[in-house]
């Protein structure tokens, strides 16, 4: 069984139709009725709205649905026999273009058709869905009952009587019976035993109408649990996206606030007690400032002297270096030593304190060895 919980109906032939109806849970009876309105009656709820899944089952009327069993054929494989056996049916039709036929290979390993006719299967669903019941099985009412070891079964169902053999569903009809039945036995099933055999309706080996231009159309719903399970996991989901970067965010907290204390533990024997990081900055910048050390000790002073050498024509850098002491090095090379006066008065106006040494190469090129320096 799909579910723990079946609901069967008859399949309706006419408009308003009181049906016959019965509702199982677990494989036992819970109620059955006869009602214009199966699922009010039973107390069920439409699909979307039920707590579990309810499978639907419609017991198609004998005398609508013809059941034959066929002859098994050899050599051929079970899609080869399961097409023949439909063919065989519609040779059986006078109406082969309004049939519907299915066919399915039985416990026994006999190929077995049932045909109903398109337009009893088309008119039937819509007063079914018009009161709410959209079923995942149409079967022969017949097909569920249990036939006779020695004989035939005979199943009242409320909506009909019926006869069922090994290789027999028909109606119990008069006319009918003395030529299927003749002499052998027919048991009647009471009607505990009827409502047992019914409870297998959904069985996996059903003989299903609801295939081809009828198949059910497979409808996405939730029932409440599954809503409320989802709504605790989007939950859950929204409160772990949440965490995650309150918690990368409370670490990176911890982790600056153990750098911060690391490096005022560094300062503190250089500039004494500090309350914050930024003041520690700030007095050690001072410091490196009035030691002529530091980031300026250094780009301050080369500054000024490219920008001395960008304003004097014809004087060059040909190496610079920075010495321990805070003093900037560089050699100058200009054509004559009196080229390179205008840029060294220039960097001494800057107020910076300058040495320079001039000399001459073995090529006659002034040379001079400066140094820059802060105040």
């Amino acid at each position: 069984m799909p579910t723990s919980q079946l609901f069967i109906t008859v399949f309706p032939i006419e408009e308003g139709q009181d049906l016959h109806w019965w509702s199982f849970a677990d494989g036992v009876l819970e109620a059955k009725g006869y009602d214009t309105d199966p699922l009010l009656a039973a107390g069920l709820k439409l699909p979307s709205m039920e707590v579990e899944p309810v499978f639907h089952v419609a017991l198609m009327p004998s005398a609508l649905a013809v059941v034959r069993w066929h002859q098994p054929i050899e050599d051929l494989t079970e899609q080869q026999i399961l097409a023949a056996v439909r063919l065989a049916a519609q040779d059986n039709s006078f109406d082969v273009e309004n049939l519907h036929v299915v066919a399915i290979v039985d416990d026994s390993s006999l190929p077995v058709t049932v045909s109903v006719s398109n337009e009893i299967m088309a008119s039937g669903l819509m007063r079914l869905k018009a009161i709410g019941i959209d079923p995942d099985a149409i079967i022969p009412a017949g097909w569920p009952i249990r036939a006779a070891s020695d004989g035939f079964s005979e199943a009242d169902l409320g909506f009909e009587t019926l006869l069922r053999g090994e290789q027999l569903i028909a109606p119990n009809e008069p006319s009918l019976r003395a030529h299927l039945v003749g002499d052998r036995k027919v048991t009647v099933l009471p009607e505990a035993s009827v409502d047992l055999d019914l409870a297998n309706a959904a069985d996996g080996s059903l003989l299903n109408l609801r295939v081809d231009p009828f198949s059910k159309n497979i409808e996405r719903y939730m029932t409440s649990p599954q809503r409320r399970m989802l709504g605790i996991l989007a939950a859950a989901a929204l409160i772990v996206s949440l965490l995650i970067p309150a918690v990368q965010l409370i670490k990176y907290h911890w982790a600056a606030g153990e750098a911060d204390e690391a490096a005022l533990a560094v300062a503190e024997p250089v500039i004494g007690m500090v309350d914050s990081v930024e003041e520690a900055d700030r007095l050690l910048n001072e410091r490196l400032i009035s030691e002529n050390r530091g980031n300026i000790a250094f780009s301050v002073p080369v500054s000024a002297l490219f920008s001395a050498i960008q304003q004097t024509q014809g004087v060059s850098i040909e190496r610079l270096s920075y010495r321990k002491d805070g003093t900037v090095f560089a050699g100058l090379s200009a054509v004559r030593n009196e080229d390179m006066n205008p840029a060294l008065i220039a960097i001494q106006n800057a107020g910076f304190v300058i040495t320079a040494t001039p000399r001459t190469d073995a090529t006659g090129v002034a040379k001079a060895d400066i140094t820059v320096r802060a105040p």
